[in-house]
């Protein structure tokens, strides 16, 4: 599972755009109108890209959810 996060800095204030979990990168490619590549992209990168660094660029947060495994569930 992955969080996706759409939101913009608008000076001191935080606007989120949108806040969603989605099964799987293709479902937030999908949603955001992007190509898979380009949302794997932006889930996994370690800098911020050329095309992110304009002044009204929305930041687009995708973090992966931890799931627990079969067996740990049962045992809780």
């Amino acid at each position: 599972m992955y969080n996706c996060k759409v939101f913009q800095e608008c000076g001191t204030a935080s606007m989120t755009l949108l806040n969603n979990d989605y099964k799987n990168l293709k479902e937030i490619a999908d949603d955001l109108g992007l190509t898979y590549q380009q949302v794997a992209d932006l889930s996994s990168r370690k800098e911020k890209k050329k095309y992110q660094q304009f002044k009204y660029f929305p930041e687009i947060s995708i973090t992966r959810i931890p799931q627990k495994k079969s067996n740990q569930l049962n045992n809780e």
